[in-house]
């Protein structure tokens, strides 16, 4: 089972965004070519579920997708007002050649 933990910050902010979190991979490319796969944390839940385990944390529906490594993951808030967003701590997935 995937690891993950929501800091105090990203817990309470995400409480007012509806209470739900989607934290899945998301393919950066490199200026020469390169990908890596980044974990992302993105208010809400995905608009299909299929390929994400639904988990209850700290009272916020956690919707982790099944392509995620073990981790741990951290998923925290930072910014203020309303360019407050969540980052994600933890292992990159592998390269999507």
């Amino acid at each position: 089972m995937t690891a993950v933990t929501l800091t105090d910050a990203a817990r309470d902010w995400l409480a007012g965004q509806g209470g739900e979190v989607t934290l899945r991979l998301s393919t950066r490319h490199g200026c020469c070519g390169g990908q890596a796969a980044v974990p992302v944390a993105e208010p809400g839940a995905p608009r299909n579920a299929d390929g994400y385990t639904v988990r209850e944390i700290d009272g916020v529906r956690v919707f982790v997708a099944d392509d995620l490594g073990a981790g741990p993951y951290r998923i925290d808030g930072e910014g203020l007002f309303r360019w407050r967003r969540l980052v994600v701590e933890g292992e990159m997935g592998q390269s999507q050649n």
